[in-house]
C-alpha cells in the first residue's frame, strides 16, 4: 500500500532550503558525468577493438537503468528518506566507478560497471525533484523546479567538453575517477536533509521487469536481428498488459491504454525520441572517421545546438502563446527531418554544415517537448497527471536507449549518409503518426 512520508518536526527550516542546492548539485554532476561517457563512446570502441553495435550497450543499458530508476526511487521515497536513498546513490556511484577504473581493459566489466553507476546516478534529478515538492513552500517551488530544467542544458554543455577533452588529453578510463567526487557531497546530505520517519510503501518490481525485458529485447533485436528476440518482446508485452490490467498495484493503470489520445501521443512520442540520442550518438563517430576530428573539438562543435536547447526552451511559453501544441509540434518534427535530410547529402563537404545541422536539430527537440507533453496528458485527470507524466518520461528514456541501439547497428552496416537519411525518415514517420492517429483523433472528439 503506497503512502507518505511523515516529516521530521524538529528539522529547521533553513537546513532544510540550504539542502536544495547540495541536491542540485549532484543533479548536475550525475548529468554531466552520464553525458561524457556517451560522448566517449567512440574512444572506447577505438581502445578496445570494439563495434560501435558492442560499445552503444554501455550507453543504452545506461539510458533504460535512468528510466526505470527514476520510477523505483520515485516509490521509494515513500518508503525510504531521500537523505538515505541521496547516499546510497553515492555510494552505487562510487562503486560502480572504481570497477570500471580498475577492470578497464574488459569491455563486459566496464558495462557491469556503468549499470550500477548509473544505478546511482539515476537518483540525483528524481529525487531533487521530489524533495522540492515536498519540503518547499508551493509558491517557491516553481522557480527551484525551473532551474533543474536549466541545469539539465547546462550538463549537456559541461558533459560534452569534460568527455571530449579528458578523453583527448589524459585518458577516457580517467572518467571513471571523476564521479569519486561524490563522495565530497555525501557530508552535506547529512547534515542539510531531514531525518524522516517512513512507512510501508509498494514498489511494482514485477512492472518494472516486464518493462525492461520489452526494453532489452528490442535493443537485442536490433543488434543481431535474432528472430528469438521478436517471441521474447511479443510475449513480454502480452505479459505486461495482462499484469497491469489484473493487478491494483502496477505503476501505471491499464485505463490509461484505454486512452487513446494518450496511447497515440504516447507511440509518437516514443518513435520521433528514439531518433534524438540516435543522432547525438552518431555524431562524434561520424565527425571522427569523415573529417579526422578528435573529442575535444567534437565537443565544442555540440555547444551551439545546446546553447540553442536553453534559448528555445526559455522562450516556449511565449511561443506557446502564438501557436498552438499541435502546430508547434508539426514545425518542431519538419525542424528534425530537415536538420537529417540535409546533412546526410553533404556528409564530406564541411563540418559547418553539421553544426548547423545540431543547431536545428536541438533546437527543434527543445521547441517539441512541452507541446507533446500537453498534448499527451491533457486528457488525464489531474490526480493521475504525476503518474502519466513519470511513465511518460520514463518511456522516452526506453525509447533513446534504442535509438542508440538502432543507429549503433546502422553505422556498422552502411555508410554515414544512410545512416542520416533513416534518422530523417524516422522522423517524418513520427510526423505522418502524428497527423493519421492524434489530430485526426482531436478533431472527431
Amino acid at each position: 500500500m503506497a503512502t507518505t512520508i511523515e516529516h521530521s518536526t524538529d528539522h529547521p527550516s533553513h537546513l532544510v532550503k540550504k539542502a536544495v542546492p547540495v541536491i542540485l548539485f549532484f543533479f548536475v554532476f550525475a548529468l554531466i558525468i552520464d553525458n561524457s561517457f556517451r560522448l566517449v563512446s567512440v574512444e572506447i570502441a577505438n581502445d578496445l577493438g570494439i563495434s560501435a553495435t558492442t560499445v552503444s550497450w554501455q550507453a543504452t543499458l545506461a539510458g533504460l537503468v535512468i528510466g526505470i530508476g527514476a520510477v523505483v526511487y520515485a516509490s521509494l521515497a515513500d518508503t525510504i528518506s531521500i537523505r538515505t536513498l541521496l547516499s546510497t546513490g553515492v555510494i552505487l556511484i562510487c562503486i560502480g566507478s572504481l570497477m570500471g577504473f580498475l577492470f578497464q581493459e574488459s569491455f563486459t566489466m566496464i558495462l557491469i560497471s556503468r549499470i550500477i553507476q548509473t544505478a546511482g546516478l539515476a537518483s540525483a534529478e528524481t529525487l531533487y525533484v521530489i524533495y522540492v515538492t515536498k519540503h518547499l513552500p508551493r509558491e517557491e517551488q516553481k522557480k527551484f523546479l525551473g532551474l533543474s530544467t536549466s541545469s539539465y542544458s547546462l550538463s549537456l554543455v559541461i558533459g560534452s567538453l569534460t568527455g571530449g577533452y579528458v578523453s583527448t588529453y589524459l585518458d577516457w578510463t580517467t572518467l571513471f575517477l571523476i564521479p569519486l567526487l561524490t563522495l565530497l557531497i555525501l557530508p552535506f546530505i547529512m547534515k542539510y536533509l531531514p531525518k524522516e520517519k517512513a512507512k510501508k510503501s509498494h514498489v511494482d518490481v514485477i512492472g518494472l521487469f516486464l518493462i525492461a525485458a520489452i526494453a532489452t529485447s528490442v535493443m537485442l533485436y536490433l543488434s543481431n536481428f535474432n528472430w528469438i528476440y521478436i517471441v521474447v518482446f511479443i510475449a513480454a508485452v502480452a505479459l505486461f498488459l495482462a499484469y497491469i490490467s489484473k493487478s491494483t498495484k502496477s505503476l501505471i493503470d491499464i485505463a490509461f491504454f484505454q486512452n487513446k489520445r494518450f496511447i497515440y501521443t504516447l507511440a509518437v512520442a516514443f518513435v520521433i525520441y528514439t531518433v534524438q540520442l540516435g543522432y547525438i550518438f552518431l555524431f562524434p563517430f561520424l565527425l571522427e572517421k569523415v573529417y579526422g576530428l578528435k573529442l575535444d573539438m567534437i565537443s565544442l562543435l555540440l555547444i551551439p545546438g545546446y546553447v540553442t536547447a536553453v534559448i528555445v526552451g526559455g522562450l516556449s511559453g511565449k511561443i506557446a502563446k502564438i501557436l498552438s501544441s499541435k502546430r508547434a509540434i508539426v514545425a518542431a518534427m519538419l525542424g528534425i527531418a530537415i536538420s537529417l535530410l540535409l546533412p546526410s547529402f553533404l556528409v564530406e563537404s564541411s563540418v559547418v554544415v553539421f553544426v548547423l545541422s545540431m543547431v536545428l536539430f536541438s533546437g527543434s527537440f527543445a521547441f517539441m517537448y512541452a507541446p507533446l507533453l500537453d498534448t499527451c496528458i491533457n486528457t488525464i485527470p489531474k490526480e493521475r497527471a504525476g503518474t502519466a507524466v513519470g511513465f511518460y518520461n520514463l518511456v522516452l528514456n526506453v525509447a533513446a536507449a534504442i535509438g542508440i541501439a538502432y543507429t549503433a547497428a546502422m553505422i556498422d552496416k552502411i555508410a554515414f549518409s544512410q545512416v542520416l537519411l533513416t534518422l530523417a525518415f524516422i522522423a517524418l514517420a513520427s510526423l505522418v503518426l502524428f497527423g493519421l492517429l492524434v489530430v485526426r483523433l482531436t478533431k472527431a472528439e
